[in-house]
């Protein structure tokens, strides 16, 4: 569990407190030749998501004055292990990436996407399965181990009463779950509900759903605490300023990042400690 990470956090990060009080003031200048590392979720090959955040990335630098690098990896384990190691100053990662970020290395919520979501757990609509414990012995689609709408969803059925005992098979994709669902060849599958919502007509009505996760904060870009509290502000300020207008308001919507908002670490997701996110993501492998 992730408490136990917290409790050792305050060890780890006794040589950044020092660092982040004196930095409280330092303005947001590129004076001393600093560039900030900015390691983003592999959610495609490296040359696409260079391609898709360098335009922010060069805003972000326009509007802070400050020296940005993006880091891009080849593997979800390979950022894994990056984020576990406290490289990069500043990361854009998922929730429950983000959770393990905050335990080990104390990284700081900034901004995230307005909007909350949900992940749901849907069958055939003629389907005999009615609640979870019917789903006892049966076959359930994921996207993949390391994906919020598979961790969060798993957590949830391990909360059941009793042991819920299910295989489970990795689909690759949403639409993948949603057609092995739809052909028979598992018995449920667990997508985000806005996904769902954008499926079409006759696909949605071939399907039901049977439970839900609570709604939780979307994806956050977040800081190292070594990074100085102005430069942390100025970056905070930037993205919000950058999504005010219509064309920098659709450029963050296209990182995740839609009608952003300031982040904030108890609201968001404090809820995500008492998940195993470690044992079921298989984290850095």
């Amino acid at each position: 569990m992730l408490n136990n990470l917290v409790i050792s956090l305050r060890r780890k990060m006794l040589a950044t407190l020092a660092m982040v009080a004196l930095g409280a003031s330092w303005p947001a200048s590129a004076a001393d030749g600093k560039v900030y590392t900015l390691g983003v979720i592999p959610a495609a090959p490296p040359v696409t998501m260079h391609a898709l955040w360098t335009p922010f990335v060069d805003r972000l630098a326009k509007e802070t004055g400050l020296e940005f690098r993006l880091k891009h990896y080849e593997t979800m384990a390979e950022f894994e292990r990056d984020i576990w190691s406290g490289t990069p100053d500043f990361i854009f990662s998922s929730p429950i990436q983000f959770a393990v970020a905050y335990a080990s290395n104390g990284y700081i919520p900034l901004v995230r996407g307005r909007n909350l979501v949900a992940i749901g757990l849907f069958v055939r609509k003629d389907s005999q399965i009615k609640t979870v414990a019917d789903l006892s012995g049966k076959k359930i689609s994921f996207v993949g181990n390391k994906n919020l709408c598979s961790v969060y969803m798993q957590h949830l059925l391990a909360l059941q009463p009793g042991t819920l005992s299910f295989e489970k098979q990795y689909a690759g994709s949403t639409r993948n779950v949603i057609i092995n669902v739809l052909l028979g060849k598992t018995d449920a599958g667990s997508v985000f509900l806005p996904d769902m919502a954008r499926e079409s007509e006759e696909t949605r009505s071939q399907l039901r759903q049977i439970v839900a996760t609570p709604e939780i904060a979307p994806h956050p870009l977040s800081a190292h605490p070594r990074v100085p509290r102005g430069v942390q502000a100025a970056v905070t300020r930037a993205t919000l300023a950058i999504a005010g207008s219509t064309e920098g308001a659709e450029l963050v919507k296209t990182l995740g990042m839609a009608a952003p908002v300031v982040a904030d670490y108890p609201r968001d997701y404090r809820v995500l400690e008492e998940v195993d996110i470690k044992g079921l993501t298989n984290w850095g492998q």
